[in-house]
C-alpha cells in the first residue's frame, strides 16, 4: 500500500465523519458570531469591532483545536481496524502516522481558508481586506502545528483519551496567554511577559499588525517559530512512533 493510498483513506475517513466535519467548517463561524455579538458593546473604537477581533482570534483559536481532528483521525475506535490492517502493510512507520498529520492539515487548510474568505466576503469580517491571503497562510502554518501536537501527543500517549486531554490542556495554555480571548495586559506585566513564550501570542499580534498597520515586520519570524515548532513536534513523533504498540 502507496503513501497516496494510505492518505486517500484517512482523507476519506474524515470527511465521513460529520463530527469532524463540523467542528471545523460550521462551528468555528458560531463562535466568531457569538463571542462578537456578545461583547460587542465593549469594542467599537480604533473601528476594531468584536466580530473583527474575535473572527481572527477564534480562526486562530481553531487552528489551534485542530490537534483533536488529528488524534481521532489517529486513534478513533472506528478508524482503529484500518489502521491496523495498514500497520501489517509493508509500509514505513513515516507514512503510517504522516498520512494522518497530512489528511488532517488538507481538511484544516480547505475549512479554514473557506471560512475566512465567507467570512470577509458576505459577513465583513476585517481580515485584512487585499491582505488576506497573508492572514490565511499564517492560519495554515498554525494549523500544522496544531496537527503536529495532535500527532504528537497520540505517539507519546498511545490513547486518544490521553491524547484528547493533555493536549486540550496545551492548546487552552497557549489561547489563554495569546490573548485569545481577551488581552492578557489586562492581567498585569508578569503575565503579559510570560505569554510571549505562547506561539499563538506571536500569530495574533503579527495577524492584527497586518490587518490594521499593513506592518509584516514580524511575518516571516512568526511563521519560522511556528514551522520550527511543527518540525520539532514531527521529528520527535518520528522517533518515539513504534507501530506495534497501537495493534
Amino acid at each position: 500500500m502507496n503513501f497516496i493510498k494510505i492518505l486517500k483513506l484517512d482523507l476519506s475517513n474524515i470527511l465521513k465523519n460529520p463530527t469532524l466535519v463540523i467542528s471545523n467548517t460550521i462551528v468555528p463561524l458560531i463562535m466568531i458570531m457569538v463571542m462578537g455579538f456578545v461583547t460587542k458593546s465593549g469594542y467599537g473604537a480604533d473601528h476594531i469591532s468584536s466580530y473583527d477581533y474575535y473572527g481572527v482570534t477564534m480562526m486562530i483559536f481553531t487552528a489551534l483545536l485542530i490537534a483533536m481532528t488529528a488524534s481521532n483521525t489517529f486513534m478513533e475506535e472506528k478508524v482503529k481496524s484500518g489502521n491496523t490492517r495498514i500497520i501489517y502493510a509493508p509500509v514505513s512507520k513515516t507514512q503510517i502516522y504522516l498520512s494522518k498529520l497530512i489528511a488532517t492539515y488538507i481538511v484544516g487548510t480547505v475549512a479554514f481558508s473557506i471560512i475566512l474568505l465567507v467570512g470577509q466576503s458576505l459577513f465583513h469580517i476585517n481580515y485584512g481586506g487585499k491582505n488576506l491571503l497573508y492572514i490565511m497562510v499564517l492560519i495554515n502554518i498554525l494549523t500544522l502545528f496544531g496537527c503536529s501536537i495532535g500527532t504528537l501527543f497520540c505517539c507519546i500517549l498511545k490513547s486518544e483519551e490521553g491524547a484528547n486531554t493533555f493536549q486540550q490542556l496545551v492548546v487552552l495554555l497557549f489561547v489563554f496567554f495569546g490573548g485569545v480571548f481577551f488581552p492578557v495586559a489586562y492581567l498585569g506585566n508578569v503575565v503579559e511577559k510570560i505569554s510571549y513564550l505562547s506561539p499563538v501570542k506571536w500569530v495574533t499580534e503579527c495577524a492584527f499588525r497586518i490587518i490594521y498597520d499593513h506592518d509584516f515586520s514580524i511575518y516571516l519570524p512568526t511563521l519560522s517559530i511556528v514551522l520550527i515548532g511543527s518540525l520539532v513536534c514531527i521529528i520527535i513523533s518520528q522517533i518515539i512512533f513504534k507501530p506495534e504498540e497501537y495493534v
